[in-house]
């Protein structure tokens, strides 16, 4: 028996006997990274009705107890009539974050200027005054909003608007975004996305694939933009192109029709199958969350009943329901077309999948005692030294 013959005799036993180490080092097999890892038993620990709720965004109103209890919630977005001082601020986002089994979210619009919910943090101007500035300078802002939207105690900001404004007589955007020039709307966001994620802020570009040449308000009705798809494809998504770049967290589907996209009559992209996963999640491929605009939108009311839409958007591909206008309708009805079988688990769990996968990301560390990270607040959230900075940023 020649020595070739034995060794590949051992190495076949060897094959046999360890196959796991072999595959480890196949090219074709990927081995799950930590990450992915740490995700996949969350999940398999999580009853359906805990994924379910990690569908939705909710106002932080109500009986919150029994709203966690009951529809179990993946997050909070915090408005003005919440944060009236950085103390109750702080106790909220701490009772949300220590009420759940699983971590939350807990979002804010802080975008600056007109949108901003925190009458005690610095100052942004609106975007529109942001214009002019170098990349840098926004790169610096995004970072210092979101330093202090951590310190509060929360870990998504629905910002940047990347709506790009080409219509004068726009009533909802218009100065929230940087500019009428696409290049600039995508350089500044971009930017300001990088800020905010330096800070362990999620970021949310909004909203796609456009708001801005529309001359009618989204929580009003329904706005139509009738350009043609050259035209949306080279100014409308290229500050979301870029967006993408920039690793954005999550983008936010616009309550807006555009014909040319999806010819269905009168119909939103974020109920649009054809705008959110034919060209989004697939054409753009991308990766990250898709989250509906507030659901509680006249733009959206007065098409159907609140399960039916909600079980339209999350069949259309978006991941997060942001404020259905009634919770436990929208919630049975996507449990009931998950239990049905009418939707696949499998389409449930790739979202809960991108979910959970981006709050692991997120800063979990509280080790610091209440009493500790509140004073920290009040030392910086909205201090002198914080605006000195703004001010240096915005020269």
């Amino acid at each position: 028996m020649s020595i070739r013959f034995i060794l590949i005799f051992a190495f076949i036993v060897a094959m046999l006997q360890f196959p796991i180490a072999f595959s480890a080092v196949n090219p074709l097999v990927s081995p799950m990274t930590p990450m992915e890892d740490k995700v996949d038993k969350i999940l398999s620990r999580m009853t359906l009705e805990e994924k379910i709720g990690q569908l939705f965004i909710v106002a932080a109103d109500g009986d919150l107890e029994s709203i966690i209890r009951n529809y179990h919630p993946g997050g909070f977005i915090l408005f003005s009539r919440h944060t009236p001082t950085i103390l109750q601020t702080m106790q909220l986002t701490e009772e949300l974050r220590q009420s759940a089994k699983l971590p939350v979210f807990v979002a804010i619009d802080q975008e600056g200027g007109r949108v901003s919910r925190l009458p005690f943090a610095v100052a942004v101007p609106e975007a529109r005054r942001l214009g002019a500035l170098p990349d840098a300078s926004l790169q610096n802002i995004g970072s210092l909003v979101g330093q202090e939207l951590q310190t509060l105690g929360f870990n998504i900001n629905f910002a940047p608007v990347l709506d790009v404004d080409t219509c004068a007589e726009n009533p909802v955007i218009g100065n929230r975004s940087f500019s009428q020039d696409p290049y600039t709307v995508a350089r500044l966001g971009s930017s300001y996305i990088r800020g905010l994620r330096l800070a362990g802020i999620a970021a949310a570009a909004k909203h796609f694939p456009g708001h801005g040449d529309t001359s009618s308000d989204s929580h009003l009705v329904l706005p139509v933009v009738n350009q043609s798809e050259d035209r949306l494809q080279t100014v409308e998504l290229l500050p979301f192109r870029a967006a993408l770049r920039a690793n954005v967290d999550l983008i936010m589907m616009a309550h807006v029709s555009y014909p040319s996209l999806d010819p269905t009559p009168n119909w939103p992209a974020s109920l649009s199958h054809p705008i959110v996963t034919d060209l989004l999640r697939n054409e753009l491929e991308y990766s990250g969350i898709i989250i509906t605009d507030a659901m509680n939108m006249k733009a959206i009311t007065g098409l159907k009943d609140p399960g039916q839409t909600a079980k339209i958007a999350f069949n259309a591909g978006v991941d997060i329901i942001l404020m259905p206008e009634d919770l436990p309708t929208a919630y049975l009805s996507i449990l009931s077309a998950i239990q049905s079988g009418e939707i696949p688990l499998s389409r449930l769990n790739a979202s809960v999948n991108r979910i959970i996968s981006l709050k692991l990301r997120l800063p979990q560390d509280r080790k610091k005692s209440f009493s500790a990270r509140l004073k920290y607040a009040l030392d910086t959230v909205g201090s002198n030294e914080h605006r000195l900075l703004l001010q240096q940023y915005l020269e």
